[in-house]
């Protein structure tokens, strides 16, 4: 049985110069530090340590996203595409790679996806939340998931520090303890972007667009019955959804268990989702791959929901852009 990570990140400059986390890392952990800039050795040696078989690598949060000059942006991710590949490239049987896409322009965002799953081999796109306060069910993002649909490439939605007014209202007195971020502010920012997406009637326009998010669905498992139960509640929508939200939830969406490694949280996912929505994942190098490992080993589960989480519900998503033997 092979076991397959897909939310694995890489720290790459230009793009990752001056990222606030890996200039912490670098004063106050350089082992971290070492892991989130090696797409080597040292990667390779923890993957087998863990018995991973398989990175999806990703370009570390913000990627290019938080660059004011569009057209850097849009250079950069081309560039970042094209140095993910030669990555691939080089070692096919252990990596795998998500386009970095300059959501600043959305048609440019449209094409590189385009070009990074056709022309480069990548297995489809990682988007950091919202780019600079617009989120993702703007009209004019319409184009890329399209496209994306088009392809059968998948979107990575990944989590970023929340909008600055919810900063502002939500956040600011606990900044210090970190309440904007892991803990709590990513998974708040990320499965709000989810119900927007859902909410704005995307999944009926693009009925098989598939998106992936982390964390074991961003706590929105848990609160799927009650979203369901006050859906519509204001009364004054313009339009309804075809469906109940948690029914897109269970058919546009997979969910990882990157950096969750909650025996509870990850019971209440796969009852809510099912087996062949749920994927591993480790979110190194802020996680421990061997961590991550045991959990999926240790976790009291039949063994066919152990294949599917393990591998099989990513081979089938991602297809022939994975190796073949990774299906053996």
């Amino acid at each position: 049985m092979s076991l397959i990570a897909l939310e694995e990140h890489y720290a790459w400059d230009p793009a990752s110069a001056g990222n606030v986390v890996a200039t912490w890392l670098h004063s106050n952990n350089t082992v971290a530090f070492e892991r989130l800039y090696d797409r080597g050795p040292l990667r390779l040696e923890q993957m087998d340590a863990a018995g991973i078989d398989f990175q999806i690598l990703s370009l570390f949060d913000p990627g290019v996203q938080d660059e004011t000059d569009v057209a850097r942006a849009i250079d950069l991710a081309r560039r970042a595409n094209d140095d993910l590949a030669e990555t691939v490239r080089g070692n096919p049987n252990r990596f795998g790679g998500f386009a970095t896409l300059a959501t600043q322009d959305p048609g440019a965002a449209a094409t590189e996806l385009e070009r990074a799953v056709t022309e480069l081999g990548l297995v489809g796109g990682l988007i950091n939340g919202h780019c600079q306060g617009r989120y993702l069910d703007d009209p004019a993002y319409e184009a890329l998931f399209e496209r994306a649909e088009q392809m059968g490439a998948p979107i990575y939605l990944h989590p970023t520090t929340p909008h600055s007014a919810v900063m502002d209202a939500w956040f600011a007195p606990y900044v210090d303890d970190g309440l904007h971020l892991a803990s709590w502010g990513f998974g708040v920012e990320t499965g709000t972007h989810v119900l927007r997406l859902i909410y704005s009637g995307l999944f009926d326009k693009f009925p098989g667009l598939q998106i992936i998010i982390g964390h074991l669905g961003e706590m929105l498992p848990f609160a799927a019955y009650r979203i369901d139960r006050y859906y519509g509640l204001g009364g004054s929508s313009t339009h309804r959804l075809q469906q109940l939200p948690s029914d897109y939830l269970r058919s546009n969406f997979h969910i990882t268990t990157s950096g969750n490694f909650c025996p509870r949280a990850f019971a209440c996912t796969l009852d809510v989702m099912g087996a062949d929505r749920v994927m591993f994942s480790v979110d190194y190098p802020m996680d421990d791959n061997q961590t991550g490992a045991q959990f999926m080993a240790s976790y009291p589960m039949d063994d066919a929901t152990r294949r599917k989480v393990s591998s099989e519900n990513a081979i089938a998503l991602f297809g022939d852009r994975i190796p073949a033997h990774l299906g053996a």
